[in-house]
């Protein structure tokens, strides 16, 4: 695998062309905001509160794989054959369980700083992995007495102790990808009528056209490491839409993939869009499930290059506006776990130093912090 990898969908309009050295996959994010948001930067884990969850399932912060066999069989009879070649995904991770997956939610965190603190996360990942393969090269070594060296105790239950899932709410910003930098840029006076909306603007490296972010839209940056269990980035965002229509599902809300990119209700109404990132094996970057989104902003732009579409939300599907993040934030857990066959946990339980440290950096942006 390159060293960076972006996928993108060939025959789709809101992409750029995928040159020689790189490989693209972007995934748009359709999404909107909603209403003025505090400064302050918060997060919810089941030690400080409680995510709402559906009624058909016990109130937890998060639940496995084997607690239910439903979701999955949706996922099966709803996803649709991908636009990409080669043979299709199974439909979960058919593998012994890593360790529980931590995610921490981070609310009003601007999208230049999600996109630092991600970089930051993936190059930690990296580092913790070749010192993972250090110590087992040195515990291969026949010549040493392994008995007696402590540091010589690596063992595959490691893989995926270091990966993270990020739950964001951005506040309210337009991208703009790859294709659009430079010569190809927005005009002045264009980026001056979407920031007089309320929203920043970012040109992003990204593929693309332009998109938004904001309030009510659960965007999910899963930094795993892909190489353990030996997953093509194909069949990852072939996952990661599982994921989102399970999600769906535990609303009532039935949803599909189509030719078009993300995650639609039908041919004509996106709920949820997926931009995946690979470094190394490493992603990053990730999908956005509108929950109870502002979807006004989309009104202001052609998101991805798609017209003719419409954006849509949980709560327009189910007209129902207390479609928060938080209170979808379970169901996701439990879609995602059972796709990717792992259970979930608050990063405060698994690894409170780490987020502290998380948290300090959002707040101060000290890059040290995670180094």
């Amino acid at each position: 695998m390159q060293s960076l990898v972006l996928l993108e969908r060939a025959l789709q309009p809101c992409h750029g062309r995928t040159g020689s050295a790189i490989l693209v996959f972007q995934r748009h994010l359709n999404t909107q905001s909603q209403g003025r948001i505090p400064t302050a930067i918060s997060r919810i884990s089941p030690a400080r509160a409680s995510f709402s969850q559906p009624n058909t399932h016990p109130a937890s912060p998060f639940r496995s794989f084997s607690s239910s066999t439903s979701s999955s069989a949706t996922i099966a009879s709803e996803s649709t054959a991908s636009a990409s070649s080669g043979a299709a995904c199974a439909t979960t991770i058919s593998r012994p369980r890593l360790s529980p997956l931590p995610y921490i939610y981070l609310k009003d965190l601007p999208y230049n700083r999600a996109s630092e603190l991600q970089e930051l996360l993936v190059n930690r990942q990296i580092r913790l992995r070749k010192e993972r393969e250090d110590r087992r090269a040195k515990n291969l070594d026949p010549v040493k007495d392994k008995k007696d060296d402590p540091t010589t105790s690596a063992s595959p239950a490691e893989d995926g102790a270091t990966d993270l899932l990020l739950l964001v709410e951005h506040t309210p910003t337009y991208t703009n990808g790859r294709r659009n930098r430079g010569a190809q840029a927005i005009s002045p006076t264009e980026t001056s009528r979407l920031q007089n909306l309320g929203a920043t603007y970012v040109e992003s490296l990204r593929g693309g056209e332009i998109t938004f972010h904001g309030p009510g839209q659960l965007v999910a940056y899963p930094i795993l490491d892909l190489k353990p269990i030996k997953l093509s980035v194909r069949c990852y965002v072939s996952y990661l839409e599982k994921a989102i229509i399970a999600t769906c599902a535990e609303w009532g809300v039935k949803a599909i993939t189509t030719e078009n990119t993300g995650v639609w209700i039908n041919d004509h109404k996106k709920i949820a869009a997926i931009g995946v990132h690979v470094q190394r094996y490493i992603t990053s970057h990730g999908l956005a499930l509108n929950c109870n989104t502002d979807l006004g902003f989309f009104k202001e732009i052609i998101a991805c290059g798609l017209t003719g579409k419409e954006t849509t939300s949980l709560a327009k599907e189910l007209d129902d506006a207390s479609m928060t993040v938080p209170k979808v934030i379970p169901s996701f857990l439990y879609g995602f776990g059972a796709t990717f066959n792992r259970s979930t946990s608050a990063l405060s339980d698994v690894n409170p130093d780490l987020e502290r440290r998380i948290q300090e950096y959002v707040q101060t942006g000290d890059a040290t912090l995670l180094k």
